[in-house]
């Protein structure tokens, strides 16, 4: 058994076909089905049901996966600790959501290689509303995200701490206040940021709390969008302060939520037994940024 079998095992796993599969590695379907054999002799066991609705893991198909993601990652780790040793760069896997760069710039994110010239880092930026989970199971190593929770196995610390807000037009009724409730808001037409599939916007979830179903017209993934929205139909938009003070737009009003409704960032990692020296030094490079901010 090796580690490129295994990853091709749970690339099978994932997408329920051997053709699907073969696709995304670049292979061809007879390979990967040799490879899959190959591996059900080794193990002495049959790892996939074959049926009308794809390739069904079996109970050992289930426990290899669930093990398997863990053993691929340790080596990639493992590889990447030794190639830094050795003299080699190595890369450092880093995903970032568009909120968290309000913060923490991504020209700041590059100069960390200038800073450790033997650790490469190659960055990902994704919406908000993207899921990580299985990106961290295979090749992210850190990220900075607004949300964790759907990421399995993994460490997070708090690196910066915010707030919702509300923006208006200038010319709004809203704009003249300092400081609104949820219930000045319950006729407004909103737009709020998308939160995933099967999620709600925080900010709804804190309406629904409190008996009101809240108005919600328009749902974006780019903060430019709400803005103009706001603009030109005189909309309401559910933004986030910090990314508000880094846009600073003169035609709009940021007004304060009576109601607090906490938009953090975090710095996350995969949960393992021991941490890598990339990662714990890129770890104390965002922190050392955040606390001097």
């Amino acid at each position: 058994m090796n580690i490129e079998a295994l990853q091709h095992f749970n690339k099978v796993y994932q997408m329920n076909s051997i053709n699907s599969a073969a696709k995304e590695l670049f292979i061809t379907p007879q390979g990967l089905s040799k490879t899959i054999k190959q591996l059900e002799l080794e193990l002495e066991a049959e790892l996939f049901d074959r049926g009308p609705r794809g390739m069904e893991a079996t109970e050992a198909g289930e426990l290899l996966y669930a093990r398997s993601q863990h053993i691929v990652y340790l080596m990639e780790d493992l590889k990447k600790e030794i190639s830094i040793i050795s003299g080699s760069k190595g890369t450092l896997n880093v995903v970032v959501t568009y909120s968290s760069t309000s913060v923490i710039p991504i020209d700041f994110l590059y100069e960390f290689s200038k800073t450790y010239p033997d650790i490469q880092v190659k960055i990902r930026e994704l919406p908000d509303d993207s899921s990580l989970n299985q990106m961290f199971q295979e090749d992210v190593d850190v990220g900075l995200v607004t949300d964790y929770e759907d990421i399995e196995n993994c460490e997070h610390e708090l690196v910066a701490s915010g707030e919702a807000v509300v923006v208006v037009s200038n010319n709004h009724r809203l704009a003249d206040k300092q400081e609104v409730s949820l219930d000045d808001l319950r006729d407004e037409p909103l737009v709020v940021k998308s939160a995933g599939k099967g999620k709600d916007h925080s900010f709804v979830d804190k309406c629904l709390d409190r008996g009101i179903t809240p108005n919600v017209v328009h749902e974006f993934g780019n903060i430019l969008t709400a803005h103009r929205l706001c603009e030109l139909n005189g909309f309401v938009a559910i933004s986030v302060d910090f990314v508000e003070t880094t846009l600073q737009q003169n035609n709009l009003k940021v007004v304060r939520l009576k109601e607090k409704i906490p938009q953090n960032i975090y710095l996350v990692s995969r949960k393992r037994g021991i941490q890598s020296k990339a990662i714990m030094l890129f770890k104390s490079y965002i922190k050392d940024k955040t606390e001097k901010k």
